[in-house]
């Protein structure tokens, strides 16, 4: 589980294994957008991170959308920018997990 107030994960495993033992690991849509508008700046140096780590990112006046980022990442990114931008992110393991 996330614990958003600690930014850390507990009793939680967010690398799977498909059917031949190759980790499957957690990725997905990472957003942010600033807390105010004077925090509209970390948005460029959010993007520029994001795009410095590799990934495909997308800047807008009012936004920043990183596309398949890992839980790795996405905490990273959330301990560097948390205090000016407000992130979320939704992470999912391709192909989802079956229960039942």
């Amino acid at each position: 589980m996330y614990d958003c107030q600690t930014d850390s994960c507990t009793d939680f495993s967010f690398a799977f294994f498909d059917a031949v033992g190759c980790a499957r690991p957690l990725a997905g849509t990472l957003t942010a957008t600033p807390a105010t508008s004077a925090d509209a700046a970390g948005l460029a140096a959010l993007f520029a991170y994001a795009n410095g780590l590799g990934y495909q990112a997308e800047l807008t006046a009012t936004a920043v959308v990183v596309h398949d980022v890992n839980l790795s990442d996405a905490l990273a990114i959330n301990a560097r920018f948390g205090n000016q931008l407000i992130i979320g992110c939704d992470l999912r393991r391709d192909p989802p997990v079956r229960f039942g």
